[in-house]
């Protein structure tokens, strides 16, 4: 099923409606940060202590990332063999909404943006010397504050967080065209929630950067 043009749309579809749900999961775990050092790492620390369970959920997302990207590039692949005139490619561009239009670009930028987020936090030192903030060791909440004292640090990640909205917008629309929904009352609902949705998770991600970055270290260590 999988090697035709509809079975690879739906494998699209599939993994990116999981990665959806992950990043809402991620992001309420997230929003902890706003409650201050010890909630924010005492969750990192339950994660942590998952084990095995926490390895097997990093090897899933990293092949349905995987597959999420090749099955995309065959897909689009496809669609190039099937439209081979460049003015039908142009017509068809041009009645595409700009969430669709920027898919391959927003993709780079979150595959980009993904390595350096795994390098930054998943596989960085939570003790070491970056954790520290006025003499105090934070672990992972004082990793991600001095990260983001950086403007140039936040300004990536809130481009990085952009695209996710981008392609989250479109990735909503999308899973629901590939398995044939389509209504003339609930379609266009079904594109207003997914744009909502897209400018919330982007927001929310993005909000972190700026709070940490603009926040007082006094604030942080309580004193």
């Amino acid at each position: 099923m999988a090697s035709s043009s509809i079975g690879k749309k739906q494998v699209v579809a599939i993994t990116g409606l999981f990665l959806i749900l992950f990043l809402i999961f991620h992001l309420s775990g997230n929003f902890l940060i706003y409650k201050g050092p010890d909630a924010f790492n005492a969750y990192a620390e339950f994660l942590e202590n998952l084990g095995a369970i926490k390895w097997m959920a990093r090897l899933g997302l990293i092949a349905l990332f995987l597959i999420h990207i090749v099955f995309t590039a065959m897909v689009v692949i496809d669609n190039r063999k099937a439209r081979p005139q460049s003015y039908e490619v142009v017509k068809s561009v041009i009645k595409r909404s700009w969430a669709t239009r920027l898919m391959p670009y927003t993709g780079s930028v979150i595959l980009l943006y993904l390595i350096f987020h795994l390098l930054d936090y998943t596989l960085a030192d939570h003790s070491g010397h970056n954790s520290i903030v006025n003499g105090q060791a934070m672990e992972l909440y004082g990793l991600v504050y001095n990260s983001f004292q950086n403007p140039i640090r936040v300004a990536f990640y809130v481009i990085g967080m952009t695209a996710v909205g981008f392609h989250l917008t479109h990735a909503i629309q999308s899973v629901m065209q590939t398995f044939g929904f389509y209504h003339v009352r609930y379609t266009p609902i079904i594109k207003r929630v997914s744009l909502v949705l897209g400018i919330a998770i982007a927001v929310g991600f993005a909000s972190i950067p700026f709070y940490m970055m603009f926040m007082q270290s006094s604030c942080v260590t309580g004193g």
